[in-house]
C-alpha cells in the first residue's frame, strides 16, 4: 500500500494527540537508546524521544511521510538526534542492534499477511540487543455504522485546519468497510474543502488495517522467539480486556 497520499491528512488528524508519548519514553529512559523505531510516519514519536534526548533510528517507508517527518525535526532543531532510513519494516537489515525497537500507533496492523507479520518480528529480533525490548501499541477495532458514509465528531477539528484559503472551511467524512474473514477494516476518507469563492474540491484516501486477537498476537510474538510478553489494555498497563481501548505490548528476545 502507497502510504505517501496519507502524510498530509495523518498530520491534521494527529496534531494534538499524546498519549502514547510517556509510554515510549519511560522505555526509553529504562532500556536506553539508541531506538529504533519502525513506522516512523511524519515523525511525531520520534520527536518526542528526540527532545527528550535519545538518538532515534526512523524506518519509514513512504517518502512523503519523511519529508514531513525531516521538517518538523529541522522546525524543532531535532534533526542531529534522529536519522530517518527509507525501508521495508518486513526486510530492512541495518547491520546494528539496538536495546529498544519500537512499533508504535498501530504499525503492525500494516502487516497483513502471515508472511508479512512473521517478516516484520524477524526484523525486530534482528535488530534487539541482548536483554532488549520490544513495545508496540494497537488500537482495539470499535466498529461504527459500516458502509455508510458519516461525519466523525473527532475529526472536527481537521476540516478547519485543513482549509487551505482563508476564509475557506473543510469537512472530513469517513466510511468503513470490514472484512471479518481476512480481519481486516479499510477506511476511506473524503475530505471536502472550499475556499472563500465556495469552490469545492474533494480528495480521497484510503487506509487498511489488519487487527489481531489477543492470543494470535501472544503466539506470534513466541513462535517469533520472544520471551516475557506481556500484553495491556492501555498505556498505563491495565489488563487486557474487550472494553479496552488498545493492546499494548512489551517483549524481550528470547536467549539463544
Amino acid at each position: 500500500m502507497n502510504y505517501d497520499p496519507l502524510a498530509e491528512l495523518y498530520d491534521l488528524q494527529y496534531a494534538h494527540y499524546r498519549d502514547d508519548l510517556p509510554f515510549y519514553t519511560r522505555l526509553a529512559h529504562d532500556y536506553g537508546g539508541p531506538v529504533l523505531e519502525l513506522g516512523a510516519g511524519t515523525g511525531r514519536v520520534a520527536a518526542a524521544l528526540a527532545r527528550a534526548g535519545f538518538e532515534v533510528v526512523a524506518l519509514e517507508p513512504a517518502e512523503q511521510m519523511i519529508l514531513r517527518g525531516r521538517a518538523r525535526l529541522a522546525r524543532e532543531g531535532l534533526e542531529e538526534r534522529v536519522t530517518y532510513v527509507p525501508g521495508d519494516m518486513r526486510s530492512v537489515r541495518l547491520g546494528r542492534r539496538f536495546p529498544l525497537v519500537i512499533a508504535p500507533f498501530n504499525t503492525l496492523m500494516h502487516a497483513y499477511t502471515l508472511k508479512d507479520q512473521d517478516a516484520t518480528l524477524e526484523t525486530v529480533r534482528a535488530h534487539l540487543e541482548a536483554g532488549g525490548r520490544f513495545a508496540f501499541d494497537l488500537y482495539t477495532p470499535r466498529f461504527g455504522q459500516l458502509g455508510v458514509l458519516r461525519r466523525e465528531a473527532e475529526w472536527a477539528h481537521v476540516g478547519a485546519a485543513g482549509a487551505l484559503e482563508r476564509g475557506g472551511a473543510g469537512e472530513l467524512f469517513l466510511l468503513q468497510e470490514h472484512d471479518p474473514d481476512a480481519q481486516l477494516i479499510t477506511s476511506h476518507y473524503f475530505f471536502d474543502r472550499t475556499d472563500a469563492a465556495g469552490r469545492l474540491t474533494r480528495q480521497r484516501y484510503r487506509l487498511t488495517q489488519r487487527y489481531f486477537t489477543r492470543f494470535e498476537l501472544e503466539r506470534a510474538l513466541l513462535q517469533a522467539g520472544f520471551a516475557n510478553v506481556r500484553l495491556y489494555g492501555g498505556f498505563d498497563r491495565t489488563r487486557v480486556s474487550a472494553t479496552a481501548p488498545h493492546l499494548v505490548g512489551i517483549a524481550a528476545a528470547a536467549a539463544p
